[in-house]
């Protein structure tokens, strides 16, 4: 059955069919135009008796009774052979003796273009059919067949008017309005009418009324809003107006230019290269004094041991601290004889306080002859084979272990593994130059399925593969383009 259909005309429908299980088998339906006869009809012959041989067919004034008894015939049998000479009845006995056919349901819409000859001949073959034939027709005055039964099509009622636009309108207005109450009673029920609905062409006062009061609210609060922010905008003019000109250059005075700055703290640290040189130089004199006439052996507290060391650490603290080169006038006091000198003191028995000035002195000048040099790595640059590959046979094949962005991760990966044979070409992917590393080329496949099977575990990880060099030349091709 059709998808949307009222109760009660499902119910007509079921009542027609018990019609015709009672052994009437020819059905007239009669109403108005508009009821929905045709509607009807459809789920009619949609519905019941999926077994039957069915025709239905909607009657015009343009139909002629040979074209209507040609289809009606061929709905019934297979390939008939209708005789135009005979009538409907004449061919439907012939065709049946000679091929019988099954049950049939004929559903005829618009009975007033039927002739009188095909009216009598619908009406013998319901009575006298040697199969089960029912026939249905709708027409809007009854009467218009002989000996048929006319089933009168009611009017909705307003229940079933409201619930028929429900099912093809989403929204309907409430029933207790006014407009929609005229509506109803001027359609009386006829589908047609019904269908005719239009909510846009509804006038509703008090929802137009709101979107006025809504909107005139909405301005007034915009208008609020910008006149704050107008006068918001002039207020900050006048302020910026009214700041003292003196205050804005002290402001820029008080930054110190990056030049002077730079300058400054060059010559803190050459003042404090040079301090530290004159201590070095006054501690290297000491230590020489002290060698040529040693003074005899006395003991001091720890507390002054602890203290000269604890001094000795901080200038050693203060000179890496500053990581940079000293002036050239502390390089220049360090001399190579004060350094052997100091060595000397070391080896030499000499009192314990001696000792520790001289151990402190060789660290400082061993730091400070030492020079600090940064030495960087050489950059390694990979190798594009790119021409190369396209001098090769299309024929050969290659196996690529990598292919990533950065040129520095296939060279370490090459490093890593420690690989021989290794070609490299760059192509062009997704708009990004890409690094390709294979092995090979190889004259067949074999070759390749050989040199792949003796890699390490550690490539075979990353799922080696194996290509052709014709392809390798495509997608040279493609980036160079």
């Amino acid at each position: 059955m059709q998808s949307q259909i009222l109760p009660s005309r499902s119910a007509l429908v079921d009542r027609i069919a018990l019609q015709f299980e009672y052994g009437q088998n020819l059905i007239c339906l009669v109403g108005p135009s508009g009821l929905g006869k045709s509607y009807i009809a459809e789920s009619f012959i949609t519905d019941k008796y999926p077994e039957f041989n069915k025709a239905f067919i909607q009657l015009s004034a343009s139909t002629k009774d040979v074209d209507l008894m040609t289809e009606l015939l061929q709905h019934s049998f297979r390939g008939p052979l209708v005789d135009h000479n005979l009538t409907l009845s004449q061919n439907f006995f012939n065709l049946y003796r000679q091929n019988p056919c099954g049950p049939c349901l004929w559903v005829l819409d618009g009975a007033r273009h039927l002739s009188e000859e095909m009216a009598a001949e619908l009406a013998l073959l319901a009575k006298k059919s040697p199969t089960t034939l029912y026939i249905l027709v709708t027409a809007q005055a009854p009467n218009m067949l002989p000996n048929a039964l006319d089933i009168h099509l009611e009017p909705l009622s307003s229940m079933e008017s409201v619930k028929l636009m429900s099912m093809f309108f989403k929204q309907l207005p409430m029933r207790e309005d006014p407009i929609f109450q005229t509506f109803l009673k001027a359609c009386q029920g006829n589908p047609a009418l019904l269908l005719q609905w239009k909510n846009e062409q509804q006038v509703e006062l008090r929802p137009q009324k709101n979107k006025s009061i809504k909107t005139s609210w909405h301005l007034a609060l915009f208008s609020v809003l910008l006149a704050l922010l107008m006068v918001a905008f002039i207020y900050q003019k006048e302020l910026v107006a009214l700041l003292p000109e003196t205050q804005q250059n002290n402001d820029v005075d008080t930054v110190l230019p990056t030049a002077a700055a730079i300058s400054t703290e060059a010559q803190q640290k050459s003042s404090v290269g040079a301090e530290i040189s004159s201590a070095l130089q006054t501690q290297n004199k000491e230590h020489t004094s002290a060698h040529i006439a040693p003074e005899p052996m006395t003991e001091q507290p720890n507390t002054a041991l602890k203290e000269k060391m604890q001094s000795q650490q901080d200038i050693q603290a203060i000179v890496s601290a500053l990581d940079v080169e000293l002036p050239q006038v502390a390089t220049d006091s360090l001399k190579v004889d004060d350094s052997a000198r100091l060595n000397e003191l070391v080896t030499s028995p000499q009192p314990e306080e001696h000792s520790i000035k001289a151990d402190t002195k060789v660290d400082i000048a061993a730091d400070e002859e030492a020079p600090k040099v940064s030495v960087q790595p050489k950059a390694v640059q990979l190798r594009d084979d790119s021409e190369w590959f396209l001098t090769r046979n299309d024929n050969e094949w290659v196996v690529q272990l990598l292919a990533v962005k950065d040129a520095q991760v296939a060279i370490e990966f090459i490093a890593l593994h420690k690989l021989t044979d290794v070609k490299v070409y760059q192509m062009m992917r997704a708009n990004s130059p890409w690094w390709v590393a294979v092995l090979g080329p190889y004259a067949s496949l074999e070759e390749a399925k050989v040199i792949k099977s003796a890699l390490p575990e550690e490539v075979l990880s990353g799922q080696p593969f194996f290509k052709k060099v014709d392809k390798i030349k495509q997608e040279i091709n493609q980036s160079t383009r």
